[in-house]
């Protein structure tokens, strides 16, 4: 029976050497994968939250502008995805791209529940010891929850 390994990305948590990893591990061991995109459902408040705590937009920014960035998430993604299927097509490998929206972590448990997946690989930003501490790492809860491997890569 095939390995099926999981990709899990977002804007947040992406990494090229998640992904050139990811391709040559499914090469190298006949196994499938499967490459899901969460937009995670705290990046657009965040957005907006900085950009009216530095001014640049009033309290209540427009129905406009919040359609905009939100569409400008999922275009990436959207693009990230068929990069990525590329990449895996050019090296031979089969893989499947979905894109997901809600809570990073939530997510991730989800998918590897339904594609049975053998082991999840993940980018992480470093952050501080205290960041992590206080304010909690999604990476982090899935060591702590995740019935399968779990690779992870560093980004600055």
């Amino acid at each position: 029976m095939k390995k099926k390994f999981l990709l899990a990305l977002s804007t947040t948590k992406y990494s090229k050497e998640a992904i050139d990893y990811a391709i040559d591990l499914t090469k190298q061991k006949e196994a499938e994968l499967k490459v899901v995109f969460i937009l995670d459902s705290d990046v657009p408040g965040s957005v907006f939250e900085k950009l009216t705590d530095i001014g640049f937009i009033g309290d209540r920014p427009s129905m406009d502008l919040q359609e905009a960035i939100s569409n400008e998430y999922v275009d990436q993604a959207k693009q990230v995805l068929v990069e990525i299927k590329d990449q895996s097509k050019d090296m031979g490998v089969e893989c499947e791209t979905f894109l997901e929206e809600g809570d990073f972590g939530s997510k991730c448990l989800e998918s590897i529940a339904r594609f049975s997946a053998d082991m999840i690989i993940l980018a992480r930003s470093r952050r501080s010891f205290f960041s992590r501490m206080f304010f909690g790492s999604a990476v982090d809860s899935l060591l702590r929850q995740a019935p399968c491997e779990i690779k992870i890569f560093e980004e600055e």
